[in-house]
């Protein structure tokens, strides 16, 4: 099997590449973190001992990484939180190298019970599951990992 890539498929990773670097290498203003990290804090919001969380939205995470054979992929899970209490969330996963891609949507309903939002997936397969959920301005942190308000 030829590990050489064309010139067309070498020039679309490099320039990908450059992109991820330069977006990577921007100052966020906000502090580095380790992977996987878990904020401390408690939910934005005011009032008593009671407090109440918005996540109703879209709200985006994006990975990009090499695999063990050089190849480059990406990750992009969106989650939507309807008012109405439905969520959807779409995961995009792609080959770069390669130029394969794949979609997978998932449809639930959606509370928030205390710190943690409760998923009820409905479709294309049932479960629940609890995860613990903060917003902190435009970011949605849910069971740790980090996700951007879609405007």
């Amino acid at each position: 099997m030829e590990n050489r890539l064309n010139a067309r498929t070498r020039g679309a990773l490099l320039l990908f590449s450059a992109t991820v670097l330069v977006a990577t290498a921007c100052d966020s203003g906000r502090p580095f973190e380790p992977v996987g990290r878990r904020p401390i804090g408690g939910l934005e919001g005011s009032g008593g001992p009671t407090t109440t969380i918005t996540i109703e939205g879209t709200w985006r995470r994006t990975l990009v990484f090499f695999d063990d054979f050089g190849f480059l992929h990406s990750s992009e899970t969106t989650w939507t939180f309807a008012p109405s209490g439905l969520a959807e969330r779409t995961v995009v996963t792609t080959n770069v190298t390669l130029g394969a891609a794949d979609t997978s949507l998932t449809q639930a309903r959606w509370r928030v019970d205390g710190s943690n939002v409760v998923i009820d997936f409905t479709a294309p397969t049932p479960g629940t599951i609890a995860l613990e959920v903060r917003v902190v301005g435009t970011t949605l942190f849910l069971a740790g990992q980090e996700y951007q308000r879609v405007n």
